[in-house]
């Protein structure tokens, strides 16, 4: 019995922090949004995906989708406290009139799926993103 005791207590280890990642902005531009992504854990976010979605317009003529999963230009992770700035620019330019929504989503392999939805409005070549 005295066995179990000690073999009970030696076996309790420490849990690693959960890694967490935060959309702390949404920012609109000349022809796109930009999108900032800080992981907030106490661990390294790997194996990043982030998503950005803007669609709407007069006749739904905006349908832009930006995803990055770790391209060779960029870091495919954000260590404890930093950020990481992603933005549609390179899916092409965001052209049109009229109310839009955009949808922006960030997950890591070690950390759940974070998701915020905004409103804005294109006027030409101009996204204004709303609150």
């Amino acid at each position: 019995m005295l066995v179990c005791i000690a073999v009970g207590t030696s076996c309790s280890a420490k849990q690693q922090s959960p890694t967490i990642l935060d959309i702390t902005a949404v920012k609109g531009g000349f022809g796109s949004v930009s999108v900032i992504v800080k992981n907030i854990g106490d661990s390294t976010a790997e194996n990043i995906t982030m998503i950005i979605s803007v669609k709407g317009g007069i006749l739904g003529r905006i349908n832009m989708k930006k995803i990055c999963s770790g391209c060779g230009n960029c870091s495919n992770s954000i260590e404890p406290n930093a950020i990481k700035t992603e933005s549609t620019a390179e899916a092409g330019k965001i052209v049109g009139f009229g109310p839009v929504t955009i949808m922006v989503s960030a997950e890591a392999s070690n950390a759940e799926r974070v998701n915020k939805s905004l409103n804005g409005f294109a006027l030409g070549f101009l996204v204004i993103v709303t609150k």
